[in-house]
């Protein structure tokens, strides 16, 4: 006994259609829940991480972490340890320590910020890098809380951060 199944064109149409709708659909709901019931970063403001130990980190070096859930980097400049949110304000990219110019730079579209403040000193970057206050104690850095958590909230690559 042979079975012969057969699709037609326009079956095959409505069943594609169909699946693109379900999958709109889905993320329309799953948009919809999420603000509903946004997500909660894990932690409380007075907990502190643990970034690295200060002999990790020497003069003029950096270290990268993520810090709720975002990338940060650790700078130890000549006036001590600073700390900043790693995703760039303009597009979203990582920005790093790029030692031989001094700067947190982000390659996508140049983007060049200052170790010691986070200001933009070049490229189309909007907005300074979020500080983190970090505390440096017992031989290791720990970070705290963003300094400005209304700023953290308002940058958009930054959602659900502060």
């Amino acid at each position: 006994m042979k079975i012969t199944l057969t699709i037609t064109r326009r079956k095959l149409t409505e069943i594609l259609i169909g699946l693109v709708s379900l999958f709109f659909a889905s993320g329309v709901i799953a948009t919809i829940l999420k603000y509903l019931w946004p997500s909660t970063v894990k932690g409380t403001a007075n907990e502190e991480l643990k970034i690295a130990s200060v002999d990790e980190v020497p003069k003029g070096s950096a270290k990268k972490f993520m810090f709720n859930g975002k990338a940060a980097v650790l700078l130890n400049m000549p006036a001590g340890f600073r700390a900043f949110g790693a995703v760039c304000t303009h597009l979203g990219c990582i920005a790093y320590w790029k030692p031989d110019e001094n700067i947190i730079f982000c390659p996508c579209h140049i983007g060049k910020f200052d170790p010691n403040t986070g200001a933009v000193l070049s490229g189309p970057p909007p907005s300074p890098l979020p500080a983190i206050d970090i505390v440096a104690k017992e031989g290791a850095v720990y970070a705290l809380k963003w300094k400005d958590p209304d700023y953290v909230r308002s940058i958009s690559f930054y959602a659900g951060a502060a």
